[in-house]
């Protein structure tokens, strides 16, 4: 585009066509004036060439319409010249005439070729004018002084300036540069070189900051005049998307160097390139291969490059600087790593991550456990910045060591506590029979001491003795037993009848404590399949921890009730005392070695408990709701009936 159209192209551009008075006036005068010549033409005897004159019409005429008009109207033209001469002068006409004829002609020729180029020029003119009108760009044009002679919708949209308000005032006084360059040092730097482009930001109407680029150039027109083209683009959405870009490029390059994970950055393109080369070669089954050609783990091991790291991997690896560590893989991986293998098969078979426990060796030499985890972009795209998180687990190794140390010598404790376990549990259970083997051998000795001794009385009391005895053994065999997980003995058990074997056997200390014995047996039909003898020793154990319990009761206020019953295929048994009660949860009373009494073991209900859990029932200590004191319930399943 030539500047010698600026205000031809403003015009253009803005819409400014001919009003329709003013065509119509114009179309008037064409007609009159060609009128005129050609009655002037045809009626006087002029010598000069009054044809001449036609021009004026077709130039009339050129701006009321395109090409088309210009061609008839100087036909018409050229047609009543035509008409003229040949009424005048007729077909005998002097030279001179006649010249003057093909003079007027070539006057009107001449005019309607230059304004058919005119025209055409005009209609490049206008294209020009809506191509910028178009145009996102802010485009307007200057003299040499300043003066803005050309101002496009974008640049209105741009600056705020309306056409109207910006053509004909310096382009210093609307558009104000806010950073450097000024306007006056990109007007010295055009003058120099002839254009100028660069960023800048810029004053709105409105006040408003905008980052722009802009280019400027310079023109000559024909008569020797400069005029300046500025072209100028908003590019405020891309600067504030760069300076969010540099933002979060900045969060993430702090989180990178400051995060508590050793983080490198790996380029796998030669990797994956020699992999899609193998797999082109025509291998298939890559698991195999890596198998029987360890040259080729070797090989792509050095291919992967070590990008960047962050300061967590540069202290793990013991390397003062980033300029200083490890370039490739093969670096400071042991020759003895089998893990690259996975690796390069998960590449290849596009996993999208991968995770594995291995070895480094630090810049000291240094043999350093790890967990290595990565991510590998969808697509296999990316591959030239793969991160890599690396988690020391010295630590955890050497703690899983101690642990481990520790659960042996714990291991060695708990056998050893459990021989300790063992012994008192046996200690404590044999004392219940050796108690009455004591007190029958004692009855013995009594019968036998009389003036007259009584023999039967006396080999009864033995016999009883025996009995107990045997029970002793029975009890050691069956705690063994019991604390060994060995399967004990079992059989049909009659409850009621194992209870009255308790009492019987437990009597004499009922009797000596003051102890009152009600017995509510009612499960004589009911059988369970257990071991008797533990559940015997159970019956025991709870019948003496109550009368220890009634101790401290008044010898009148001491009572021992003992219930049995059938509740659908479960056998309870009850056994409530009149002592205090419990000021404790009951479960604690359950645990090895817990005791309320000052020389008790704290073994017996433990003992009970695992005896009534080892035949599946339940046993449960709580406090009475009718009156003080305290109640044992025991639940067996799988009764039947006889």
């Amino acid at each position: 585009m030539t500047t010698e159209f600026a205000p031809e192209l403003q015009a253009s551009a803005s819409g400014a066509s001919p009003l329709l008075s003013r065509h119509r006036l114009r179309m008037t005068a064409a007609i009159a004036l060609g009128s005129s010549i050609f009655l002037i033409d045809t009626l006087t005897a002029l010598g000069s060439a009054v044809a001449v004159l036609y021009a004026m019409v077709i130039v009339l005429a050129a701006d009321l319409g395109g090409r088309s008009t210009i061609l008839r109207t100087s036909a018409l033209c050229a047609a009543l010249t035509l008409i003229s001469f040949l009424y005048v002068h007729g077909p005998s006409a002097e030279s001179q005439v006649v010249l003057r004829l093909i003079f007027s002609l070539a006057a009107n020729g001449l005019t309607t070729a230059l304004l058919l180029k005119r025209s055409s020029d005009q209609l490049v003119l206008e294209a020009q004018a809506r191509l910028l009108e178009l145009t996102s760009d802010a485009v307007f044009l200057r003299d040499e002084s300043g003066r803005i002679i050309y101002w496009n919708n974008g640049a209105e949209a741009l600056y705020g300036w309306t056409a109207r308000e910006a053509i004909g005032r310096q382009a210093d006084e609307i558009i104000h540069m806010v950073s450097s360059p000024s306007r006056a040092e990109v007007q010295h730097l055009l003058e120099a070189g002839g254009t100028w482009d660069g960023e800048a930001k810029i004053f709105a109407k409105d006040g408003r900051q905008i980052d722009v680029l802009s280019r400027w150039r310079m023109d000559s027109g024909r008569d020797g005049s400069r005029r300046v083209i500025e072209t100028t683009v908003d590019i405020s959405r891309r600067k504030a998307a760069e300076r969010d870009l540099k933002a979060s490029e900045h969060r993430y390059r702090t989180i990178f160097e400051t995060l508590a994970v050793a983080i490198w950055e790996h380029d796998l393109r030669e990797v994956k390139q020699a992999l899609v080369a193998l797999r082109d070669s025509g291998v298939r089954n890559l698991r195999a291969y890596l198998a029987e050609h360890p040259e080729f783990v070797t090989r792509t091991r050095a291919m992967v490059h070590i990008t960047d790291v962050n300061a967590t991997a540069l202290k793990l690896m013991g390397v003062p600087s980033k300029a200083e560590f490890f370039t490739r893989l093969d670096g400071f991986l042991p020759e003895t790593d089998s893990t690259f293998s996975d690796f390069l098969i998960a590449l290849d078979e596009g996993h999208p991550t991968y995770q594995a426990e291995t070895s480094i060796r630090d810049k000291q030499g240094r043999l350093i456990p790890i967990i290595v985890a990565m991510s590998f972009p969808p697509g296999g795209e990316g591959l030239d910045r793969i991160q890599v998180s690396i988690i020391d687990i010295t630590e955890r190794l050497e703690f899983q060591k101690a642990k481990e140390s520790f659960r042996q010598e714990l291991e060695q404790a708990s056998r050893a506590a459990m021989v300790g376990e063992i012994s008192a549990s046996i200690a404590h259970e044999v004392n219940q029979p050796l108690s009455a083997t004591m007190t029958f051998v004692q009855a013995a000795q009594r019968w036998l001491a009389r003036d007259v001794p009584d023999l039967g009385e006396a080999k009864a009391a033995l016999q009883h003795a025996t009995s107990s005895i045997e029970q002793a053994a029975n009890v050691i065999k069956r705690v063994r037993m019991l604390l060994g997980k060995a399967k004990s003995d079992t059989g049909a058990v009659a409850i009621d009848a194992a209870i009255m074997d308790a009492v019987r056997l437990k009597q004499s200390d009922l009797t000596d404590s003051n102890v009152d014995l009600m017995l509510r047996l009612n499960a004589t039909t009911g059988i369970i399949t257990g071991d008797r003898t533990l559940l015997l020793q159970t019956f025991l154990n709870v019948i003496a921890n109550a009368a220890q319990a009634m101790e401290a009761t008044a010898p009148q206020s001491r009572s021992l009730v003992i219930q049995t019953e059938i509740l659908d295929d479960i056998l309870a048994v009850r056994f409530l005392d009149t002592g205090p009660g419990l000021d404790q949860p009951g479960d604690n009373l359950f645990k090895p070695f817990h005791t309320t009494k000052p020389t008790g073991m704290g073994l017996g209900l433990a003992m009970c408990r695992s005896i009534v859990t080892a035949h599946d029932g339940t046993i449960s200590i709580g406090n009475r709701d009718d009156m003080p004191g305290a109640i044992v319930e025991i639940r067996l399943p799988g009764v039947t009936r006889h």
